[in-house]
């Protein structure tokens, strides 16, 4: 399995408030992005605590397990607890929480877990496919047919989430999984990345930059604004893993 990642504090920020995890075994890949939210240095510790909070939980239970599914989901509400115990013990870090996103990889599977509004992607020959939707408030708007996919790349409240890791004791995690062939390629981000790029502009510089793609992506998101913290992380099945 190869994965490549990176994360970039953006042009206009002081602080990046994204964190990113990987883990590989002989039996498994985990990626994951977290985008962090609340006041002074709340949102950096937010995004760390809960993927690494997911990480850890993957890494001693996998085996206890047979369904992996249940176990992202396991993972994912062990990282809320971890969030919402620690905005609890810090007068600073109260109101604190994240997104989060991840894709545990088998041999031909791929579970998505996810909170918030960063994003998971698969990407192959046939196209790019987005595998998780937005728990935002500007995505009901679209799904209720109040405003456009288009419109809803510039609107106002774009970056308002209905759904986060760490603001409540209880969360609602989605769960998706999907099927993955030799070279499939899957995708995560926050939304520094999806406020300047479609869907379509993401697969075409996956498919010309290859290697180079994560960069490229950075990159391109920075000449248009770099408003936000940026962070990619790609996993590309291979053969026999």
């Amino acid at each position: 399995m190869y994965i490549k990642c990176k994360t970039d504090i953006g042009k206009t920020r002081k602080l990046n408030e994204d964190y990113i995890v990987t883990l590989k075994s002989n039996n498994y890949v985990l990626i994951a992005v977290a985008d962090g939210m609340g006041g002074h240095n709340a949102g950096e510790i937010a995004s760390k605590t809960a993927a690494i909070a997911l990480r850890e939980f993957i890494f001693r239970y996998y085996n206890e397990y047979e369904d992996k599914s249940e176990l992202l989901r396991d993972a994912m509400l062990k990282a809320n607890n971890e969030v919402f115990e620690k905005s609890k013990s810090m007068q600073q870090l109260n109101g604190m929480g994240t997104t989060l996103t991840c894709c545990l990889m088998l041999s031909n599977k791929a579970y998505i877990g996810h909170v918030g509004d960063s994003r998971a992607y698969l990407i192959n020959d046939d196209g790019i496919k987005k595998l998780t939707e937005d728990h935002s408030y500007v995505q009901q708007l679209v799904k209720n047919g109040t405003i456009t996919e288009i419109e809803a790349q510039t609107h106002p409240q774009k970056n308002l989430i209905t759904r986060a890791i760490g603001l409540e004791e209880n969360i609602v995690v989605d769960i998706t999984e999907v099927e993955i062939n030799k070279d499939d390629l899957i995708l995560l981000c926050t939304d520094g990345l999806t406020s300047y790029l479609t869907n379509e502009e993401i697969f075409e510089i996956v498919k010309k930059e290859k290697e180079n793609a994560v960069e490229a992506l950075i990159e391109m998101a920075n000449e248009r604004g770099g408003s936000d913290n940026i962070s990619v992380v790609i996993a590309r099945k291979e053969d026999g893993r």
